[in-house]
C-alpha cells in the first residue's frame, strides 16, 4: 500500500517532471498544477505528523530540486568546454591556412615553418617575450618595422612576416637550414663578427643559440 510519504513523493516528482524541458510559455499553466499540488501537500501534512512539519516537507522535495540545479550547471560547464574547443580549433585551422599560404608563396618548407613555431611559440599566438618578441614565430619590433607587419599577434600576418624573415637567411646561405637558423635566433651580424662560417662553427655563438637549432631541426625532422 502506498502511504501518505511515497504520495508526496510521488507528487514531487510529477511536478518536477511537468516543469522540466519546457521552453514554451506556460507560467498560468504550471501555477494551477503547483496550487494542486501544494493543496495534496497540505491535505497529507494534516493526517501524517511525519510530514506536517515544513523542514520535513522540504527534506522530501528538496533532493529534486538539488537534482535538477546540477544538472543545469553542469549542461552550462559541457557548453562552456565545447565553446572553448571550438575557438581552439578554428586557432589552429588559422595557423595551418597560413603556414600552407606562406609556404607556397615564399617556397619555404612547411615543415620547417610549422617546427620554427613549435620552438619559438609551442603555437601560442599571443606569446611575447620579455625581450620583446612577440606572436607565433616571435618577431622583435625591428623587424615587424622593416617587414611592414603592424600587428604581430595576428596569425596571417605574423606568420608571412616571419617565413619572410627565414626566406631571407636560407637565401643568404644558400638554403642551409641550420645556418639559416642560426641567423634567425643569434643575427647574421653576430654569426660574422664571431666567424661563423658553417653549421659546425655552431659552437662560436652564444647557448641559446647552440640549443636553438637543433631543436629545430628536431622538430622539423619528426
Amino acid at each position: 500500500m502506498i502511504n501518505n510519504i511515497d504520495l508526496l513523493k510521488m507528487a514531487a516528482l510529477m511536478s518536477n517532471n511537468y516543469t522540466s524541458g519546457c521552453s514554451c510559455n506556460c507560467n498560468k499553466t504550471n501555477e494551477a498544477f503547483d496550487m494542486l499540488i501544494m493543496g495534496l501537500i497540505k491535505a497529507i501534512s494534516n493526517t501524517n505528523p511525519i510530514v506536517s512539519s515544513s523542514q520535513n516537507i522540504n527534506q522530501i522535495i528538496q533532493p529534486k530540486v538539488q537534482d535538477h540545479s546540477l544538472e543545469t550547471v553542469n549542461t552550462v560547464h559541457n557548453s562552456n568546454k565545447l565553446k572553448l574547443g571550438s575557438k581552439n580549433q578554428s586557432i589552429n585551422t588559422q595557423i595551418d591556412n597560413a603556414i600552407a599560404i606562406s609556404s607556397q608563396k615564399y617556397g619555404v618548407d612547411s615543415n620547417l615553418i610549422r617546427a620554427i613555431i613549435k620552438v619559438e611559440s609551442d603555437f601560442n599566438p599571443k606569446c611575447e617575450s620579455s625581450a620583446g618578441a612577440k606572436g607565433l614565430m616571435q618577431l622583435m619590433p625591428e623587424n615587424c618595422r622593416d617587414l611592414g607587419i603592424n600587428d604581430p599577434f595576428d596569425i596571417a600576418q605574423n606568420i608571412d612576416g616571419g617565413t619572410r624573415h627565414i626566406k631571407e637567411y636560407l637565401d643568404r646561405y644558400n638554403g642551409n637550414k641550420e645556418m639559416a637558423l642560426m641567423a634567425y635566433n643569434g643575427g647574421p651580424t653576430r654569426m660574422s663578427r664571431r666567424g661563423v662560417k658553417s653549421p659546425e662553427d655552431i659552437y662560436l655563438m652564444p647557448r641559446e643559440t647552440q640549443n636553438y637549432v637543433p631543436k629545430v631541426m628536431k622538430y622539423y625532422r619528426v
